[in-house]
């Protein structure tokens, strides 16, 4: 279930920010929510997401076509139950900040075991020079 906080500035938000940091949570477990773009230079270079619900015009554009509610899109993959996620959309329409945090309980192993990259050139056994047929 992930954990949220709702900041009135910016400043509010960045603090929030911090404190999960702190508390031990990872940047990439960290979303920002907003409805405006954050005049905040603090979550650029890093791993915390930052969303505006606004949104650029082909967004726009997409949504009026799809019907898709903008502030319901981005909290949707967090699986909050339907009557905090309407007061939470309540709360972007107001213009206050989201700050979501939602730990990460995947393995991400999949990419050192399976990567040629991270092969140990001491344990393969196989050689360019062994290899039979056309390489391109």
């Amino acid at each position: 279930m992930a954990e949220f906080k709702v900041a009135r500035t910016e400043e509010d938000a960045v603090k929030a920010v911090d404190t999960y940091l702190r508390n031990g949570y990872q940047e990439s477990e960290i979303t920002v929510i907003s409805k405006e773009k954050l005049k905040t230079d603090r979550f650029n270079d890093c791993e915390i997401q930052h969303k505006s619900t606004n949104g650029t015009v082909s967004d726009k554009f997409m949504r009026m076509f799809i019907g898709e509610d903008a502030e319901a899109a981005a909290l949707s993959r967090f699986n909050f139950e339907e009557t905090q996620a309407e007061d939470l959309k309540q709360d972007l329409n107001n213009h206050k900040i989201l700050v979501i945090v939602q730990k990460d309980t995947l393995r991400h192993g999949e990419v050192a075991h399976n990567n040629a990259a991270y092969i140990d050139e001491s344990t393969d056994t196989h050689k360019p020079s062994e290899h039979k047929g056309d390489i391109e």
